[in-house]
């Protein structure tokens, strides 16, 4: 109400008595627009020929309010009416008010078209070219530190600075500047260690739909999915695209690379000169007979690799997967077995380049869009600039990227270990480094576990110095793959001081050349490594723990050349 300059209920206003007052009184505009700011209200949108009220309301905001609203005026005497409404609106939007647009475009032959790609969009993704601490803009890592601090200082918070440099309320000026100085020091340089930290991230590419397949396509596919639509839908998609495609369906018995080769040859044998092989093969999730940590499609697709590479085949080779990978939060993992596929492809682009493609994760759903993104794809993996690593959306295709990652903000508390924690693979060299950190900072209790467990080497010596540290150590043998040993040695954990965390540091390594590297040396690893998170996960799914931790390595996000099976 302007003449109030409060809220006012409808009856009020179209009351004679109001209007009367209204003429007669003072107009108290910059009241009533605060006394809506008071309320939470952000968006004032003006009903009228001008915007002369919105530079009214303006002037009536502080600074920080003023930046926090939108003030709109419907219509502008300069401009066009559908023009200025139309603003209006956008500005609204943005400012995230709902707007029914399908109203707005309603009988104007609207439709909906995909965003152009930013011709100038340019990302660095190198690191810096210096090492050292000093070599590093940490910068506004810094200012939110100090900040942080002298917030503190300003707010003569005693207890909160006392807390943060560690010291006590009572300490004298003399023995906080020692304090002071470490805690800036210490601060600035896990901010520097913090700007290190990465992530994976799928960014749009332009689509290269109008991509047109030449030549003879060999499209490998498990036996177990070969009837699949999807399956269908890409042999045929590629024949409309331009491909001349040859099928060939594997099964158990081709887990032989040398058998697989003959396939191979046997299958191109007579066609024009080969252009690309496209594997189907990771759609087979069942386990891989006589190595069930594997999935079949896994095994075959490692023996596929191998087999290409022994026999000379000159064409590169794509690896498709689907529910492989997640380009964004609101997208779920569907299919994260298969992942292990895209793992296995970093290598075999590290080691065979001569041979490798690159990998494609495909849609739920592939219609005629997606095929031509698809067939888009892999035309461009001979030009320069291609993408290998590449996922086929309804939205779009997005490139896999590696970008830094904002470090999460530190709240200052230390993580601390209590009752009984497990360490898997707990006698190695890893599980012993994160036993006496463990012991350090608070477990009463500790379960190591290891395949020969008090009789791995350095085990008793191990056991020996956390029980000096304080701790109670029990050391048990036992197979993490093995879920019925797993569950022996979690049910003998003590109610009287309950299991809190497990870290789960137990591996095996296989070094080698993926193309000396089979079935059973990627299963020795993958069955501690996978298997046993698989089973700590089940066994542990419904249990409230302080923290699940999980070693890997970082082969898995680019690859890690004579470490194929890791």
């Amino acid at each position: 109400s302007n003449v109030t300059g409060e809220a006012a209920d409808a009856a009020e206003v179209c009351s004679p008595e109001y209007w009367v007052r209204h003429v007669r009184e003072a107009v108290r505009f910059a009241d009533g627009v605060r006394a809506l700011t008071a309320q939470g209200v952000t968006r004032f949108l003006e009903v009228g020929p001008d915007g002369v009220l919105s530079a009214m309301a303006r002037d009536c905001l502080t600074e920080d309010q003023a930046a926090a609203s939108a003030v709109v005026p419907v219509l502008r005497k300069d401009r066009p009416e559908v023009q200025a409404l139309t603003m209006a609106l956008a500005e609204l939007h943005v400012r995230g008010a709902s707007v029914e647009w399908e109203s707005v475009v309603a009988g104007r032959g609207a439709r909906m078209v995909e965003l152009p790609t930013y011709a100038f969009q340019r990302e660095r993704y190198w690191p810096e070219v210096s090492l050292s601490l000093s070599g590093w803009d940490t910068s506004a890592a810094a200012d939110s530190v100090d900040a942080r601090f002298w917030e503190a200082v300003e707010r003569e918070d005693l207890e909160a600075l006392a807390e943060t440099l560690d010291v006590d309320g009572e300490t004298p000026l003399s023995a906080v500047l020692p304090a002071l100085s470490t805690y800036h020091r210490n601060r600035r340089d896990q901010s520097t260690i913090d700007n290190w930290r990465y992530r994976v991230a799928w960014k749009p590419v332009p689509d290269a739909a109008g991509g047109s397949l030449s030549g003879t396509w060999l499209v490998v596919v498990p036996a177990s999915r070969a009837e699949d639509e999807l399956v269908a839908e890409v042999v045929s998609g590629l024949g409309r695209h331009g491909a001349d495609v040859v099928s060939l369906v594997a099964d158990e018995r081709d887990l032989d690379a040398e058998a697989l080769g003959e396939r191979l040859r046997g299958a191109i044998a007579g066609t024009p000169a080969l252009g690309r092989v496209l594997s189907l093969l990771a759609l087979d999730e069942e386990p891989c007979p006589g190595h069930p940590a594997l999935s079949s499609g896994l095994a075959l697709t490692l023996t596929l690799v191998r087999a290409m590479a022994d026999t000379g085949i000159e064409a590169s080779l794509w690896c498709g997967t689907r529910g492989a990978v997640s380009v964004g939060r609101s997208e779920r993992l569907s299919h994260p077995t298969q992942a292990m596929v895209w793992a296995l492809g970093r290598v075999a682009a590290l080691e065979l380049p001569q041979l490798w493609g690159g990998l494609v994760d495909l849609p739920e759903s592939l219609d005629e869009r997606a095929v031509a993104r698809l067939a888009g794809v892999l035309s461009a993996d001979a030009t320069e600039g291609a993408e290998d690593q590449v996922a086929v959306r309804g939205s779009g295709v997005f490139a896999r990227r590696l970008t830094r990652s904002a470090a999460p903000a530190a709240d200052g508390a230390a993580w601390r270990a209590r009752g009984t924690v497990l360490v898997t693979g707990g006698t190695g060299a890893l599980g012993g480094q994160v036993a006496r950190w463990l012991v350090r900072n608070g477990a009463e209790h500790l379960v190591l576990t290891s395949r020969r467990g008090i009789e791995a080497p350095g085990a008793a010596e191990l056991c020996e110095e956390l029980e000096g540290l304080g701790a109670r150590v029990t050391v048990a043998a036992c197979d993490v793959a093995d879920r019925e040993a797993l569950a022996a040695v979690l049910d003998a954990v003590s109610e009287e001081l309950p299991l809190t965390a497990v870290f789960h540091a137990a591996g095996a390594n296989a070094a080698g050349p993926l193309a000396e590297t089979g079935p059973a040396e990627v299963a020795a690893v993958v069955s501690g490594k996978v298997a046993g998170a698989v089973n700590l996960d089940a066994l542990l799914g419904d249990r409230e723990l302080d923290a699940f931790v999980v070693f890997s390595s970082i082969a898995g996000v680019w690859g890690s050349g004579g470490q194929a099976a890791y």
